[in-house]
């Protein structure tokens, strides 16, 4: 069963009237692709990641506080139609959603840096989103999900408000 069918299914009875799941895809807290791939490396989410989140932040519009929201080692990150959600995962041996520990309406996402392709056999697309009034969701996606990773960052883009002069 794909990811987006366990977010569906794990939504069932929960989802706003005629909102659709479009993805469902596994990630990693900023520098868990390579700490789970060089086992237990310290990874790179000290000051490469603050460093990230300030180039990504300038020029910010909205009230976005700058605190990382915070997220276990391993999520699943959900997309709708109307709302962007992070899920604990459960299950002992096949990823699936479980608690429901982050939901934002797609209008209350003020900015999303530029994904970076990490290259290296720890291969990742990081992403930050910026969350008006909550602060800042950093993640990054495993190389096997940097292709419906992509996908899904295209979608939040342009289900983004437009920035207001």
């Amino acid at each position: 069963m794909a990811q987006v069918d366990k977010v569906r299914k794990r939504l069932a009875g929960e989802l706003l009237p005629g909102e659709q799941v479009q993805y469902g895809i596994l990630a990693f807290r900023i520098g868990g692709v390579r700490k789970t791939m060089i086992g237990g490396a310290a990874g790179i989410a000290g000051a490469a990641g603050a460093a990230a989140v300030n180039v990504a932040t300038s020029g910010a519009k909205a009230d976005v506080p700058a605190a990382q929201l915070p997220l276990p080692g391993r999520f699943i990150v959900g997309l709708t139609d109307q709302r962007l959600m992070v899920f604990s995962i459960g299950g002992f041996f096949v990823a699936k959603p479980k608690k429901l520990l982050h939901s934002y309406a797609l209008d209350q996402l003020a900015w999303m840096s530029e994904p970076e392709l990490i290259a290296g056999v720890a291969q990742a697309l990081r992403v930050f989103i910026g969350v008006a009034d909550a602060g800042v969701l950093s993640f990054e996606f495993p190389r096997l999900q940097v292709a419906e990773a992509r996908n899904m960052v295209r979608r939040i883009e342009r289900d983004m408000p437009t920035p207001q002069a």
